[in-house]
């Protein structure tokens, strides 16, 4: 006990501390993922930089709004942080079971992160805190890479352009280098002693990737300066500005150095420093800026001081003491645990995609591969549907026969559909279950199938015109030359033959008991289990022959 009878106080840096570290391990993979861009200075390879900015803008936080330290903790914060850490929870553990590869196309995973943060911070400093502690957990928004992605598939090209466009005049008004013609800006040629060095200016060098990385720590600095939210956005803007003419200088600097001093000084020892010196140089260009745009820097122990009743500070009895945060420990320990748990398991989610969700898989259409004791043989185009998918869509039928010990048991055809297309929301639009409700067929199946590798496909058995056929099919990202499409496979078979052919595939233990559940209230009536056994092995076959480094482009 403390002087005066009174239980100790807990001070806010270590429930800090404990939020962190439970985020850490309950995203143990998913933070993991974003790391490991880190290696290879991809365009995100800066959104690991995320989660600790937004662990110091916590800190920052606390010590700014000192009384989120002495709020009361009460139990309606059970309550919300349950309602949060369900959310992350359902998602992380249910979603790649409901949405097959497009979970972690999409890296739901990432989105849910903010959600488990409020929920430890609920826990730890009251459901109050969330208002002043705000924007360090919305800041964990950043880490998610659709957005980003989106942008630079739609526009890396131009800024690429645009770079080249600048460094190609900058380098004839300098004359440091000289364009190639027809390289369209993107190689030079830089003499040095009497020799030619060729030099290739790719996406790479446009500055996405240090524009990424300033914006995740300029909207940071956001937080940290003092004025009127429109002169920090124009402040940030001239920041990114900024940020691309240094880039184009140093495009420059490294052609001079290349002139001057040679090849080996300017690739081997400037290059690799060379942009974070840019960057670091942009930052403190736009700190002695700060007065042109009326903003002042702030000081993490500034305390703002607010006199509404969620600034109220709680009675000490009420406020964290050791016998309060204990057992809210102990439930942040279990929600900790099972949100661990689950996102160990996107391990398989995450196959034949890269970090940011982006596929690494070929479309079938370009590379038609199945695996050993299948023959495989392209049987025409269906053009027809074009209306439907899109007018870049493509239908191939193929027709797929077995061989070996699988066509002891039976002779049988099974057709294959691989429906290609830009538009994910016209193959949603126009489903199997939607065809099959339109044409009045009669199905007597229609449940989920785990193909392996975090891949769901769909079951159905159908009755159409006295015939009984049996579909499977799966739906997910694909490449095509180097553009994002979606891609459904269907395979079709009617037959009374009953192959012995069974792979039970496995993507995880959580994955398989969520399909489970999702097929419980689902009714069987399969006349043939033995065939949707040997689709589904097929099928399995299928994924994890594209999966492997040899389907890939």
């Amino acid at each position: 006990m403390s002087r005066g009878g009174l239980a100790p106080h807990v001070p806010a840096g270590p429930r800090i501390a404990v939020a962190t570290a439970a985020v850490a391990i309950a995203y143990h993979f998913s933070l993991g993922t974003l790391a490991s861009d880190w290696r290879y200075d991809t365009p995100l390879a800066d959104l690991v930089l995320v989660p600790p900015i937004s662990a110091g803008l916590l800190v920052a936080a606390s010590r700014r709004h000192r009384y989120v330290a002495f709020l009361r903790l009460g139990r309606f914060d059970f309550v919300l942080a349950g309602i949060f850490a369900a959310a992350a929870l359902g998602l992380v553990a249910a979603g790649p079971a409901l949405w097959s590869k497009y979970f972690w196309a999409m890296r739901i995973d990432l989105l849910t992160l903010p959600l488990f943060a409020a929920a430890a911070i609920v826990l730890l400093f009251g459901a109050r805190a969330l208002v002043p502690l705000a924007f360090p957990i919305g800041f964990l928004v950043l880490a998610w890479p659709l957005p980003y992605v989106a942008l630079l598939e739609r526009g890396l090209s131009a800024f690429t352009d645009a770079t080249a466009w600048a460094v190609e005049r900058t380098s004839s008004l300098t004359h440091v280098a000289t364009a190639v013609d027809g390289s369209a800006g993107s190689r030079y040629v830089v003499e040095h002693g009497g020799d030619q060095i060729t030099v290739s200016v790719a996406s790479a060098c446009s500055g996405v990737n240090a524009l990424i990385g300033f914006g995740v720590v300029g909207v940071a600095a956001l937080w940290l300066v003092r004025g009127r939210v429109v002169r920090r956005i124009a402040w940030l803007l001239a920041g990114a500005a900024l940020v691309w003419s240094l880039n184009v200088a140093r495009i420059l600097g490294v052609f001079l150095a290349a002139r001057q001093l040679g090849e080996h000084a300017a690739f081997d020892l400037l290059h690799p420093v060379a942009g974070i010196v840019a960057l670091n140089v942009a930052f403190l260009l736009l700190l002695w800026l700060l007065p042109l745009f009326g903003l002042a820097r702030r000081q993490i122990d500034d305390v703002d001081v607010v006199d509404t009743p969620l600034a109220r500070t709680a009675a000490p009895a009420q406020q964290a003491t050791p016998w309060r945060v204990g057992p809210r420990l102990l439930v942040l320990v279990a929600l900790t645990g099972a949100v661990a748990l689950a996102d160990g398991q996107l391990s398989s989610a995450a196959q034949g995609l890269d970090e940011s969700g982006r596929p690494a898989v070929a479309a079938f259409a370009v590379r038609p591969s199945v695996g050993a004791g299948w023959t495989l043989q392209r049987v025409e185009e269906i053009g027809w549907a074009t209306p439907y998918y899109g007018r870049h869509s493509s239908w191939v039928r193929y027709r797929l026969r077995p061989t070996g010990p699988l066509a002891a048991s039976g002779r049988f055809t099974v057709w294959a559909d691989a429906v290609l297309s830009p538009d994910l929301g016209a193959l949603n639009a126009f489903t199997l279950g939607h065809c099959y409700a339109f044409h009045h067929f009669h199905v007597l199946v229609s449940r989920r199938v785990d193909l392996g590798d975090g891949v769901i496909g769909q079951l159905f058995v159908y009755r159409a015109s006295g015939t009984v056929w049996h579909a499977l099919a799966w739906q997910w990202p694909v490449l095509r030359g180097s553009n994002v499409q979606h891609e459904r496979i269907v395979l079709l078979a009617d037959t009374q033959t009953r192959p012995r052919m069974r792979v039970e595939p496995h993507s995880s233990w959580l994955t398989d008991q969520m399909v489970r559940y999702l097929n419980a209230r689902d009714g069987d009536r399969d006349p043939n289990t033995a065939l949707s056994g040997a689709l589904a092995s097929l099928a399995t076959q299928l994924v994890s022959v594209r999966i492997d480094r040899r389907a890939r482009t």
